[in-house]
Order: structure tokens, then sequence, then C-alpha cells
């Protein structure tokens, strides 16, 4: 008896997954999250809505799947700040705009919500281990969360690598002025 490999089928699953995502985002961007509907999504994507539906439980879940998708890149080691302002700027430019929108559907979608409390979660914790990692003392990781963020980012307007310049100043500025040695007596 020959066993049943669904290697192919999980491969074309994925690629439609992807496409689904890739339609949205543009949609997403585009048109805002209130005026993109699952069946114009699906038009774009070249499937039906009850395929949408299949991979998502809804335009929340969505809208989550695709900021996640847009933040899933793989980055150089974060070593300092300069490497992380530096890893943060590439990931805000490709999803600071996604993040704002989901920030912004999320007071008016109440699926959206509790995914994006995760997401502020997750990043909050992320944040702290690298705080911690890196050595830059007490309530760093909230110092990170309130200044690297998509708002910050959008509203600066700055080119991404003028950005990482300005985010490696601030942070130094913020995070590492009391470091320097101790006068010696």
């Amino acid at each position: 008896m020959r066993k049943y490999d669904a290697t192919s089928r999980r491969a074309a699953a994925a690629e439609t997954r992807e496409r689904v995502c890739a339609a949205a985002e543009t949609l997403f961007v585009r048109d805002g999250y209130a005026r993109t509907s699952i069946r114009a999504v699906a038009r774009e994507a070249g499937v039906s809505e009850a395929t949408v539906y299949l991979a998502f439980a809804n335009k929340a879940a969505l809208l989550d799947a695709v900021i996640i998708r847009s933040t899933r890149t793989p980055a150089p080691p974060i070593v300092d700040l300069t490497s992380f302002a530096s890893a943060h700027a590439v990931l805000m430019e490709r999803a600071a705009a996604l993040i704002a929108l989901g920030e912004a559907a999320a007071m008016m979608d109440a699926d959206l919500r509790p995914l994006r409390e995760r997401a502020h979660e997750r990043l909050r914790a992320y944040l702290d281990e690298l705080a911690e990692r890196l050595e830059l003392g007490a309530d760093a990781g909230k110092t990170l969360y309130a200044i690297a963020n998509e708002t910050t980012y959008l509203r600066l307007g700055l080119p991404p690598d003028r950005y990482a310049e300005w985010l490696t100043r601030v942070l130094s500025a913020a995070l590492l002025s009391d470091r320097s040695p101790a006068p010696r007596s």
C-alpha cells in the first residue's frame, strides 16, 4: 500500500495563501481596511471567496496575516543599537503602512483588537529580551517600544538610511547617556 504524500497539496495551499495575502496587501494599502472586501481580495487573487475563508477566518485574520507576512524577513544579527536601527528601518520601510492600517482598523473592528494586542505583547517581549541581551539597562525595552514604531517612522518621513541614523542617535542618547565610566577617586 502506497503512503499518501500531501507535499504538493501543502505547497499549492501555501502558494494560494501567499497570492491571497499579496492581493490583500495591495487592496488594503490602496483602498483602506473598511473598503476592502473579501470578495475584492478573492477577485484580485484569482480565487473564490470560499478559498479565502478556508485560509482566513475573517477580514481581521487576513489583515493580521498580511502584517505578519510583511514583518517576516531575515535580518542581520542585532548586536548593538546601530544594527537594531538599521534592521528596524528596513522593516519599517516594508511594513509601517500596514501596521498603521492595522492599528487604525482595530479601533473599528472588534475582531482585530485582540490580534493587534497580541502583536503588541509579542513586540514588547521581544524588545525587552533584546534590551536585556544588549545590556541596555532597566526599562530599555519600554524605550525601544516607545520610540521605534511605525508611527514615528511614518511621521518623520525620512528615507530608511536617514531614519536608521536618526534612530541610532536618539536611542543612544536615551539609553547610553548614563554609561560613562565612573570617575576615579
